[in-house]
């Protein structure tokens, strides 16, 4: 490989000839000295030349990767892309893929009426889930699911049109969160009175804070008594609608009383004003915006459907009556995405649903797998039939496991077993959504593509297929929003929304 400007040097050649070999995967410094046999020296100003060339950049953990791999320039003839993978996907299924740019983000919810009471950011928003409910008619006595409920999007929407909505997930503060957004029995002003006599008592609290080591260093010690004191206070009230609500006020301040933020994933930051009063001033606000809504919503009792049914497990365990349910709606976990457990392990940790990292740990084996599931867990996994058999899967899976090896060293040596479970893990939810659904009825699905050591994966294509051969038919596919991946900024990844259908006779 040749540089493309700059004086003759060999070794920045050889650097980048090196670069070059790692392709989308991508090369550390450690690494090109090791392969070019330079000194950590040479490599360094070597990589100097090539950034002032702008022949190469950084991404990843400290990854290097030509500038001009992208997903519209591929870095190789045998890269498989996203165009190579949507067209066979087009003549597989006989269908275009249409560009429909969408807002489906969370972020509209967080000025929306009992959306707002919680901030979701992996969540979508609830104006698109309320077009796709009155685009098939899940109004009024009818049954609205998803299998993957997370904060409790659709079950709420659903409630608020007249329906039934059911929801599942496996993560304890999410179903939690979910149960208590479609708690609207509770009356304004007796909720009024429980925040007051919650924030009335101060003092020192008799309360340990939770197990987390970082403890100290998320919270200063002023606001840390603050919130045990809060938390005491909020125990205390009887079991019922009011409590889960106010419980559901103190888990929403928690972040915001500390020195972390979560955009998307929790980390940390530097936050001015923080005192004694932050979390009785937060929670005070973020009471009355309870209360505020709960009138409102008094307003339209006569049009509530049921209280929402939340399942703390996975759907694929909840026994619902074949034919029972008339549209399901849901975002899965996009593959190689976010690590729940370690996002929201305070939520988890301060509102006692996990209580040792041991059981944190045991809750992430649980969960859809992510790149930070337990080695144990992927190494015992033996992937289905439906998986093993998929060639595209295959194809992916063998292309990490060859660029894993060619680069000596990854952040997990196992990534192709993780990518294997994590789609086993969605096969027998679409199963039981499948079978849940009545003859005719969609199952709209937002999901994502994504790269994974240098491998391109067309999770939501994958998904699909899958799909049907849990029974489903493909009724279209549509693009609404393009991503960028988190390994290489310059790749471009979309946001898809699949809308498949229960065929009217089976089989």
């Amino acid at each position: 490989m040749h540089r493309p400007s700059g004086a003759a040097d060999p070794a920045t050649d050889r650097l980048a000839a090196a670069i070059g070999r790692a392709g989308l995967t991508g090369i550390t410094a450690k690494q090109l000295a090791a392969s070019t046999d330079l000194p950590s020296d040479q490599v360094e100003e070597g990589l100097e030349r090539l950034v002032a060339e702008r022949a190469i950049a950084r991404h990843g953990r400290g990854l290097w990767a030509l500038s001009r791999f992208s997903s519209d320039h591929p870095a190789s003839p045998a890269f498989r892309g996203p165009a190579w993978f949507v067209g066979e996907f087009e003549r597989e299924f006989a269908l275009r893929v249409a560009q429909v740019p969408t807002k489906i983000q969370f972020a509209p919810n967080e000025k929306l009426p009992v959306h707002r009471w919680w901030p979701y950011v992996q969540g979508f928003s609830a104006g698109f889930v309320e077009e796709v409910c009155r685009k098939y008619g899940a109004g009024p006595g009818a049954t609205v699911l998803d299998p993957f409920c997370g904060s409790g999007t659709v079950p709420t929407t659903a409630r608020r049109l007249g329906a039934r909505g059911i929801g599942a997930d496996l993560m304890p503060i999410a179903a939690f969160v979910a149960r208590a957004k479609g708690t609207w029995e509770v009356d304004p002003a007796a909720f009024g009175s429980h925040v007051d006599r919650v924030l009335r008592r101060r003092g020192v609290s008799r309360i340990a804070p939770p197990f987390l080591r970082e403890t100290a260093r998320q919270f200063d010690p002023a606001v840390l008594r603050s919130l045990l004191r809060l938390k005491e206070n909020v125990w205390a009230t009887p079991e019922g609608p009011v409590r889960l609500l106010l419980q559901l006020v103190f888990a929403s301040i928690l972040v915001d009383s500390s020195h972390l933020k979560r955009a998307p994933c929790l980390g940390y930051t530097t936050k001015a004003g923080l005192d004694a009063t932050t979390p009785f001033r937060l929670f005070r606000a973020r009471a009355r915006a309870v209360g505020q809504d709960l009138e409102l919503l008094q307003r339209d009792r006569g049009t509530w459907g049921p209280p929402p049914e939340i399942h703390l497990e996975s759907f694929a365990a909840v026994s619902l009556p074949e034919g029972s349910v008339d549209l399901a709606v849901t975002s899965p976990p996009y593959v190689n995405g976010m690590d729940y457990v370690m996002n929201y392990k305070i939520d988890l940790a301060w509102m006692d649903f996990v209580r040792s990292y041991d059981e944190l740990a045991r809750l992430r084996g649980t969960m859809v797998a992510c790149d930070n599931i337990p080695r144990s867990v992927a190494a015992h996994h033996r992937p289905s039939p439906a998986v093993r058999d998929d060639p595209w899967v295959a194809s992916v899976t063998r292309e990490i496991e060859r660029n894993v090896r060619s680069k000596g060293s990854y952040r997990r040596s196992d990534m192709a077993a993780v990518v294997a479970k994590y789609f086993d893990d969605l096969v027998p939810v679409t199963r039981a959504v499948f079978r849940a659904l009545r003859p005719g009825a969609r199952f709209v699905v937002v999901n994502g593509d994504s790269l994974i050591a240098g491998t391109y994966v067309p999770g939501d294509l994958i998904f699909a297929r899958l799909a049907t051969q849990a029974g489903f038919e493909v009724e279209a596919f549509e693009v609404v929003r393009d991503r960028r991946s988190g390994q290489r900024r310059g790749f471009r990844l979309r946001e898809s929304v699949l809308t498949l259908r229960k065929p009217l006779r089976a089989g």
